[in-house]
């Protein structure tokens, strides 16, 4: 019996839309000054959230959510949920969201799953 082959459901031609990763940290002596630091640019699909990824955010409290997927850097930028997400859309314009979650594709290395909220 031969088997059927299956493309992957995400491959680089839905990286449409540009994301930047970024951390703040303290820009001077005096507390409340945070400056923004960029630390990795990519492409990404983004998405609304699946019924999976609002299970997790109920833990959370979050005004919106989304899911975005890029492709997996292999150590040059390890995303962690103490970074920030600003999206490069007009519908996203302002908004930047914090990392609540990352999924690592392990059994493909090709891409990396990220939930993102809005926190209120």
């Amino acid at each position: 019996m031969k088997q059927k082959y299956n493309p992957p459901k995400v491959h680089s031609g839905k990286l449409r839309t540009a994301v930047e990763f970024f951390e703040y940290g303290p820009s001077g002596p005096e507390p409340g000054d945070y400056e923004k630091t960029s630390l990795f640019t990519c492409f990404a699909e983004v998405y609304n959230s699946s019924m999976k990824d609002l299970e997790l955010l109920s833990t959370v409290e979050t005004k919106e959510a989304v899911t975005i997927t890029i492709r997996d850097t292999k150590g040059e930028y390890t995303v962690t949920n103490k970074h920030f997400v600003e999206i490069f859309d007009y519908r996203y314009t302002g908004k930047r969201f914090n990392v609540i979650d990352v999924r690592h594709d392990v059994t493909n290395n090709d891409f990396v799953t990220v939930v993102l909220g809005l926190k209120s």
